[in-house]
């Protein structure tokens, strides 16, 4: 059976339950209204009584009655109020036309106060454009009897009106209870502003609080990335060195091992931290000229040992007309890429095989259209999870990380990747029936004779004409660094820290400083600063490279800040490094020297 709520006899009690400030203002409203028309009602009656106006007491009898049960119901629930402030509206419009028409035939001050009264309530309770009607109902009797002419107003009470003092009293009752609503719309108006005003320190107090918390993952990031690439630097470097001349085939195979599982791990720090840079928007890719056959045979000969592991074929199927044709392109997204649809391929097969191809689409005098296609005879994966599988940290089905491993990264970085290039993938799936994962590049041709590119790569790399300082706090890639440079006929002075790096660049002569950022004592921003500071001209203006294995967002504008000409991400490419130092080892006799700004790395 239906129950009634029970009456709330505290109105305080009553608003608390409204956390809108617009909407207890309403409730007050309403209750003001109903409040001061009840007890103009109960005014009504006794004079009306005593003066034997028996239509003004029928009226007043009727209207308490309807009034007690709209008062019962808004403070039974507040949900009603919206039905209540309609009723009331409803029943001014009666008073004001029986008075025009009925009673005083003419227009008095408590008709004019009626009027306002249901103009006021009906903006301030309705919807605005039922207000909108019932205020101009309000108003057309008015005008009517405007048109008409005549003596239409009376200031005094005539007729039917209510008689003196009830009619008086009526007058101050109406300007009482308007004055109050106006108040109380005010009040509520002043105190949303005082709210908004609350919410926005608030929200200024939470962005603050935003910027705070990235600066300290872009810290922490900076930080993981300067100690995670920092051994991998010398890991990679090493294994490089060893694999120029190694003593036998089967240390040539360990070293490719070690380099393989060292440039593995690095590309997953490189996913974890591009994530990041991506989610951000603040990954660009290089644009270099690279032989995708080369770039992708290397690529395969590194995922071959973990096919071979798995007892799994790894084919490379690259079409004639991209051999010998350079493109210009980001060789280390395009290889991101690629090993994390293979490396994915290889991880979810079992048996069979995985297949990398290149096939030309279209390509005219400037630039090519190449569809890079990874396809597997894998585990598969089911149509409704296709859309789910791109999402970062998502993976198939919740088995598939317990049976497989995997960070549940790598397709988001591709999907992003992709799309960085203009593109999308394409994936097609069943399960049971391997994987088909492609995408379509345009890339620029690179125009530049091949003749003259394997003139460039073999040239002599020597290094002897420049005096090279490097700052560098870690053992490892001091001796790493050393064995770089005595291949290109050159040693170079060491300072451990930033403080030892500013004494030395004082009291000698380099043409450049290697800079690493994160170093004790001093760091690498600040000892370059102290070196621009120098007061000898020619060794404040020494070219300075930072070194550095830091993924911070604003890492190019703060070496820029701190002074720095350029810089080579650790681990570094030897090659990329070296054209760096070349670069400025022509232009070392420049005065003011000033280093170009190169292509970041690979």
């Amino acid at each position: 059976m239906f129950k009634r709520a029970p009456l709330k006899f505290s109105i305080k009690e009553f608003l608390s339950s409204e956390p809108d400030s617009f909407a207890r203002a309403k409730i007050k409203i309403l209750f003001t209204i109903l409040g001061f028309s009840l007890l103009k009602l109960f005014l009504a009656i006794g004079v009306s009584l005593q003066s034997e106006q028996y239509f003004q007491l029928g009226r007043a009898c009727v209207l308490l009655l309807l009034l007690l049960g709209l008062f019962g119901m808004l403070l039974s629930n507040r949900k009603y109020s919206l039905f209540i402030s309609y009723v009331l509206n409803f029943l001014g419009l009666v008073l004001i036309w029986t008075n025009a028409f009925i009673t005083v035939k003419g227009v008095n001050i408590v008709t004019i106060q009626f009027v306002y009264m249901v103009m006021l309530s009906s903006f301030y309770l309705l919807p605005r454009r039922h207000g909108f009607y019932y205020a101009l109902l309000s108003v057309i009797p008015i005008i009517f009897l405007v048109i008409r002419g005549g003596d239409f107003f009376n200031a005094t009470p005539v007729g039917d009106e209510l008689a003196s003092p009830g009619y008086e009293a009526l007058v101050v009752l109406n300007f009482l209870t308007i004055v109050v609503s106006h108040y109380l719309y005010h009040e509520s108006f002043a105190e949303n502003v005082e709210e908004k005003e609350a919410l926005n320190l608030r929200l200024q107090e939470a962005v603050e609080e935003a910027v705070r918390a990235g600066q300290s993952k872009a810290d922490f990031l900076s930080t993981m990335s300067h100690e995670l690439r920092t051994p991998l630097n010398s890991i990679i470097g090493m294994s490089e060195l060893l694999l120029d001349d190694p003593h036998n085939q089967e240390q040539a195979e360990n070293l490719k091992i070690l380099s393989f599982s060292a440039v593995n791990l690095h590309s997953l720090v490189n996913d974890i931290l591009d994530f990041n840079k991506l989610d951000l928007d603040k990954l660009e890719l290089e644009a270099i000229s690279v032989d995708l056959h080369e770039l992708l045979n290397n690529i395969s000969m590194g995922l071959r040992f973990h096919a071979k592991e798995k007892g799994l074929l790894l084919t490379l199927d690259i079409e004639d007309g991209i051999k010998g044709r350079p493109v210009i392109t980001d060789p280390t997204r395009i290889s991101q890429i690629i090993y994390n649809l293979a490396g994915n391929a290889i991880k979810f097969t079992a048996e069979g095989g995985v297949s990398i191809r290149l096939r030309v689409m279209s390509q005219d005098e400037d630039n090519t259209t190449i569809r890079f296609s990874v396809t597997d005879t894998g585990i598969g994966i089911s149509e409704d999870k296709h859309a789910g599988i791109f999402e970062p940290f998502v993976q198939a089905s919740t088995s598939t990380t317990r049976n497989y491993g995997g960070s549940g990264l790598g397709l988001a970085i591709v999907k992003r990747l992709v799309r960085l290039f203009g593109s999308e993938v394409s994936l097609l799936s069943s399960p049971g029936h391997g994987s088909n994962f492609s995408f379509d590049l345009t890339l620029k041709l690179d125009k530049q004779p091949t003749e003259m590119r394997a003139a460039m790569s073999s040239l002599r790399l020597d290094l002897s004409s420049l005096r090279i300082l490097v700052a560098e706090d870690n053992a490892m890639n001091r001796l790493l660094l050393k064995k770089v440079f005595s291949k290109w006929n050159t040693e170079p002075a060491f300072a451990e820290n930033g403080q030892e790096a500013v004494e030395r660049a004082a009291s000698e002569k380099f043409d450049v400083i290697l800079m690493d950022i994160h170093m004790p004592v001093m760091d690498g921003y600040e000892a370059a600063k102290e070196i621009r500071r120098l007061s000898d001209h020619a060794k404040s203006s020494v070219p300075i490279i930072a070194l550095t294995a830091s993924v911070s967002g604003n890492l190019d504008i703060k070496i820029r800040e701190a002074g720095m000409d350029d810089f080579v991400q650790k681990p570094f490419n030897s090659i990329d490094l070296y054209s760096k130092l070349k670069n400025i080892s022509t232009t070392a006799n420049r005065a003011p020297r000033k280093v170009e700004v190169l292509a970041p790395p690979l």
